[in-house]
């Protein structure tokens, strides 16, 4: 009796299904740095992948689900950087310049302020968008307090401030300079003064 022939057809059908899926977040990555968020079309984005409009809608319900997935995906990597630049060996001052560096690096991406700005601007519009927003600060602040709490604990963050506003502050300083790299003239970019800035985010989350 002949043995029956198995075929890892399901395997092979997620394994496309995936590819597929990266392969439209590829090319919107190259759409959206060309055009912008706003001008950005589904069109262009299957074309650009080499599918049809039927693929684009088994994978994401819309421009912005797609959007937001680059996005979630960008934090996580992000987060994961800055992670791996921290050493607790060193001044807090060291810290943050090699966390600014990368900072300044990542701004160069596709997905830079310039593209976030506008999708923040369509957020501003749309509800949806804007708690999806909302969810994306929470989840860098608790990044941020958590990072703080454990410099807390290694005795390098003061204590005499609320850490929640502490956050908040690194975060609007980080997130002002990272525009503030692209569109400042030359001499007032703060991206060409990273060690004085890291020193004056240094002094103010140091202890007295």
């Amino acid at each position: 009796m002949t043995p029956a022939i198995t075929t890892p057809t399901a395997p092979k059908k997620r394994r496309s299904r995936e590819e597929t899926r990266q392969k439209l977040l590829d090319s919107a990555l190259q759409v959206f740095a060309r055009n912008g968020y706003e001008r950005a079309t589904v069109d262009e984005i299957v074309r650009e992948a080499g599918f049809s409009k039927g693929a684009f809608y088994v994978h994401f319900e819309t421009k912005e689900d797609l959007f937001w997935e680059m996005l979630e995906e960008r934090i996580t990597a992000q987060q994961e950087t800055f992670r791996q630049v921290v050493d607790s060996s060193l001044s807090v001052a060291e810290n943050e310049r090699r966390i600014l560096e990368q900072a300044f690096n990542m701004s160069a991406h596709p997905l830079g302020p310039a593209v976030i700005l506008e999708f923040t601007a369509h957020g501003m519009r749309n509800e949806k968008v804007r708690e999806q927003l909302a969810r994306m600060y929470e989840r860098w602040h608790t990044f941020v307090a958590e990072t703080l709490t454990a410099g807390q604990e290694l005795g390098v963050v003061r204590k005499d401030v609320d850490l929640s506003l502490l956050a908040s502050t690194i975060m609007a300083l980080f997130e002002g300079s990272m525009i503030q790299s692209h569109f400042a003239p030359d001499s007032l970019r703060l991206d060409r003064k990273v060690e004085d800035l890291s020193g004056l985010i240094a002094e103010l989350i140091s202890p007295k």
